[in-house]
């Protein structure tokens, strides 16, 4: 600290370990070290904050109650971080799954760790453009004709990013005629304080132009009738801006038509809504992505939402022109 000679700071360091400790009624966190009694406290928001990030517990807001000291020193403390009914279940994490999703959206898993300007371009996959002489033309038709296959443009992109354990696949159905159909399959569960699942295109190069037209249309079955989310993005970020609409699906096989009006894309990062971003624009759509959640926007939660199997079947994606 300003003023004080080489010694003194040395003098002044604290040296300090922190050790998680999951159990059936909680996690106790133990801190060994060299600290003194005012560093107690400092001790107790770091470990809240690192389960916070760990995803465990989801945030600090819902980490529970901490408990006065279980034992210590200046040497040694313990603190415990008790379950509450409020707090979310806990279930295994699969940190493979999560280098998986992020090595094939982002490459290099390792990149994260450096500064977002340092990081390079995440995955791009090429695009056809729409024809402006059809009225409503075919813009995906997973691989039939569109050069985006399922696997290579298409991946699922499920809570297991931020510690969850939901887990969904992408298929083809149908042969190769206009039957062709995309099944989105999975399951959902609100564990470790999760609650969705998705799957996101790669980035579009070049960007799609939809300029032209007012909107998209699909079709969409889902025997459960579940609600779902499309979410575009007019930009090549991955944690950034996004333009999402909820549409519904009939319970049974019925299958019914989706017409997603371009007016109608609320703007939103991380589902909160975003009031004073510029409109969407519709001649650069980089992304596309399609999600279940327990969740729609601002923390409201969805009301056609159900924990655990789904299926989800989509036709081809058209652009359309309103009447």
């Amino acid at each position: 600290v300003g003023g004080q000679t080489r010694r003194q700071r040395q003098r002044r360091q604290r040296h300090l370990a922190v050790t998680l400790r999951p159990g059936a009624a909680g996690v106790v966190v133990a801190c060994a070290g060299s600290f003194g009694h005012q560093g107690r406290a400092v001790v107790a928001v770091a470990a809240c904050a690192a389960l916070a990030a760990w995803s465990q517990f989801g945030s600090l807001a819902s980490a529970a109650a901490l408990t006065a000291p279980l034992a210590g020193s200046s040497g040694a403390v313990a603190y415990a971080l008790r379950r509450s009914s409020s707090m979310p279940r806990l279930a295994s994490w699969e940190p493979e799954r999560f280098a998986k999703t992020v090595s094939f959206f982002r490459g290099n898993p390792w990149k994260l760790l450096l500064p977002p300007f340092l990081q390079g371009e995440d995955e791009r996959v090429s695009s056809r453009q729409p024809s402006t002489a059809e009225v409503e033309p075919v813009v995906i038709d997973w691989g039939r004709t569109d050069s985006l296959r399922v696997g290579d443009a298409w991946g699922a992109l499920d809570d297991v990013v931020m510690g969850g354990v939901s887990l969904s696949a992408l298929d083809v159905v149908g042969g190769r005629d206009g039957d062709r159909r995309l099944a989105f399959s999975g399951r959902t569960s609100r564990d470790n304080n999760g609650g969705f699942c998705s799957f996101r295109s790669r980035v579009f190069s070049p960007p799609f132009d939809f300029g032209g037209f007012d909107g998209l249309a699909f079709s969409a079955r889902c025997r459960d009738g579940l609600r779902y989310k499309l979410q575009l993005r007019d930009n090549d970020g991955w944690d950034s801006l996004g333009w999402a609409a909820s549409f519904d699906t009939a319970p049974g096989a019925e299958e019914v038509e989706v017409r997603m009006p371009f007016a109608s894309l609320v703007p939103n990062f991380r589902s909160k809504t975003q009031t004073g971003a510029d409109p969407l624009k519709k001649g650069s759509i980089y992304s596309m992505q399609f999600v279940l959640s327990a969740f729609e926007f601002d923390g409201g939660t969805n009301p056609l939402f159900k924990e655990g199997d789904f299926r989800l079947e989509l036709g081809p994606i058209r652009a359309y022109r309103a009447a």
